[in-house]
């Protein structure tokens, strides 16, 4: 209200900390308690190392009186439950302290108060203690200490094992969201907008993060757009299946060998980043690799197998489909249900499958490796396609330093046509030790390429001032950042080639 406000001297209550909080130094630097990020553990540490006494007395309305009474000779004393009598002098009647206890003294109880404590409940023995605690960092010395200190003062126990904190989701123009502004994000509006797996997927892809981040919409939409990739890849997949899953056998073709090792990897990547507290790269995963490998690369190169109902083409989809939707489930649980019961076979619920483990069968380095060569190739062709403002379609190639798997889908991939020999000059492609020539009547006039070289070198000074930017650097998700540097050497080689 704009008044000034003066301190008044007054009588508080005031409970003695040294006891409780080196028991909860000690809880932590015995590794009973996790930090997830782990640095957040020194906030706690710091802060109970040079902790003083707590004033504990409220003088508000609501909350739990002070276990103080006085009697009529003023003999003051606490006591648990409402005694009849004066303990020192036993007269009465007894008048409680008017005072209440911090919210954060009674919030320190809620672990096992909210189970029937102080009474042995059934409740109380299955749930206490329990693993994780997911909060903010402001709070750590407010709330999440004070939990371990008075669950190991009234239970003996710590009252979970790990600690979460997540970051702060800010405005777009990196302030803090505030009610009274108005500057909240309704998050059923968001649900309204993109759907709940949306929401979550964005929400755990940066919930433990190490810095705040700033709402962005686009994102969530993203999540959104990911929801029908993944429905449009299982109506490709389901298009020619008829019956009972096809059995896997033999896994010949380059292309499952690959996906179904790719598959692996994630189970590991996915697995490891939910142990460890590390959605953002679980997720980050799961979306490359159903997004990119999955849909953009093996279901193009088995898209004609797959018309064709090729059982080990169907085989492999169905078994990636299945694992896929399992891994994906804690992220995005609505549209993952839909799908996993329109695959073939008797299904339960998704939340009581098994959760994925790695099959060394079909863990092969070697055909990662192997197709990794095709990929480099077909994107190194169409970025000359492109240059030379060739059609999508078209030209010859030839080749050494490639198996006949890889041939044949860099043949089906490229749109090109494998030759022993060239006529007429050609385009060096450096990852494939070869030489592509597109047809004469396709080539770009130079007018057009030298317009291509205006918008290459614009993008090149826009992402050169980005990364030359130390704030951006610095603050920027390291992911991000990577990203740029990729993008940038993407540029430069864009432009010599097109130079």
């Amino acid at each position: 209200c704009g008044t000034v406000l003066e301190p008044m001297v007054s009588e508080q209550w005031f409970l003695r900390m040294s006891e409780m909080a080196q028991a909860a130094i000690a809880a932590s630097e015995a590794g009973r308690i996790h930090w997830h990020p782990q640095r957040y553990e020194r906030t706690y540490l710091d802060w109970l190392r040079g902790l003083k006494d707590w004033c504990v007395s409220r003088q508000l309305w609501l909350g739990h009186r002070i276990p103080v009474f006085t009697c009529p000779d003023g003999h003051v004393f606490a006591s648990a439950d409402f005694p009849d009598a004066c303990r020192e002098c036993g007269k009465g009647p007894l008048s409680q302290d008017p005072d209440v206890l911090d919210t954060w003294f009674s919030s320190a109880l809620w672990p096992f108060a909210t189970l029937g404590w102080p009474d042995d409940t059934p409740a109380l023995r299955a749930f206490y203690p329990t693993d994780m605690n997911c909060t903010a960092r402001e709070i750590i010395n407010l709330w999440v200490s004070r939990m371990i200190m008075t669950g190991l003062e009234f239970r003996g126990e710590i009252p979970f094992s790990h600690v979460a904190i997540h970051c702060v989701v800010q405005t777009v123009d990196g302030k803090r969201m505030s009610k009274s502004k108005g500057t909240g994000i309704d998050p059923r509006e968001m649900v309204a907008k993109y759907g709940a797996d949306a929401l979550r997927a964005w929400s755990a892809s940066i919930a433990m993060s190490s810095q705040d981040v700033r709402f962005d919409e686009s994102r969530i939409d993203g999540f959104r757009r990911f929801s029908n990739k993944l429905w449009n890849a299982t109506r490709l997949v389901l298009g020619g299946v008829e019956g009972p899953c096809p059995m896997l056998g033999t896994v010949n073709a380059l292309e499952d060998r690959w996906i179904l090792s790719e598959l692996q990897e994630t189970v590991r990547i996915v697995t490891d980043g939910i142990e460890e507290f590390h959605f953002h790269s679980s997720v980050g995963r799961l979306y490359s690799f159903a997004w990119n490998q999955f849909c953009d690369w093996y279901l193009e190169a088995a898209k004609p197998r797959l018309r064709a109902a090729d059982p080990a083409a169907q085989a492999t989809a169905l078994i990636v489909l299945d694992t896929l939707m399992r891994l994906l489930h804690p992220f995005m649980p609505f549209v993952t249900e839909e799908i996993w019961h329109r695959l073939p076979g008797e299904r339960g619920y998704l939340d009581q499958a098994q959760w994925p483990a790695v099959d060394p069968i079909h863990d092969r380095p070697e055909a990662r490796s192997e197709f990794a060569e095709v990929i480099s190739a077909v994107e190194e062709i169409r970025a000359a396609r492109q240059a030379a403002g060739a059609p999508p379609k078209g030209g010859q190639l030839m080749v050494t330093g490639l198996s006949e798997a890889q041939l044949a889908l860099l043949q089906a991939l490229a749109g090109v046509q494998i030759l022993p020999k060239l006529d007429g000059p050609g385009t060096p492609l450096s990852h494939v030790n070869g030489t592509i020539v597109f047809p004469s009547a396709a080539r770009g006039s130079a007018a057009r390429n030298q317009a291509e070289l205006g918008k290459l070198n614009a993008e090149l000074a826009r992402i050169e001032a980005k990364l030359s930017n130390p704030e951006f650097v610095a603050k920027a998700p390291e992911a991000v950042v990577d990203k740029e540097r990729a993008k940038l050497a993407e540029v430069r080689e864009s432009i010599e080639r097109l130079s």
